[in-house]
């Protein structure tokens, strides 16, 4: 009986060890092949006109937004990397929603419907009428 529970209290220790071992060398590998390369550039992007060029990739069907309203631009942490976030605020027939759109490098790497983390809420608004915008601001 002892020498089984030995046998046994062997294999659980050579079992943790190897685990150990293996998920020090996983954690290695992320570390050396989860760089991120090169910094992406932080300056503030003229998120309107950005937003403005990508609304009907984001909204494919127009017809249904009603009146638009966009946020200020700010910088947050995205999965991504450090990017930017703007929110818009659409009136679909009444019902006002909130969306995120977050910009790195002066394109748009994702959109969701705002969640609180986005604070979108939160945000002051200012009308937002795009084909008006892009006539208005430089490239």
């Amino acid at each position: 009986m002892h020498r089984r529970q030995r046998g046994n209290s062997r294999l659980g220790a050579y079992c943790w060890a190897l685990t150990a071992t293996l998920s020090g060398c996983s954690a290695t590998e992320l570390v050396q092949n989860g760089t991120l390369g090169p910094a992406p550039d932080l300056s503030q992007p003229n998120y309107q006109r950005i937003v403005a060029d990508n609304l009907t990739t984001i909204f494919p069907n127009q017809s249904v937004l009603g009146d638009l309203e966009i946020s200020g631009v700010r910088p947050v942490d995205h999965l991504k990397g450090p990017a930017w976030l703007t929110c818009l605020k659409l009136d679909a027939h009444g019902k006002p929603q909130h969306y995120a759109i977050f910009i790195q490098q002066n394109k748009i790497i994702d959109w969701r419907t705002g969640v609180i983390m986005d604070h979108c809420p939160a945000e002051s608004y200012q009308p937002f009428t795009p084909s008006a915008k892009q006539d208005k601001l430089p490239r």
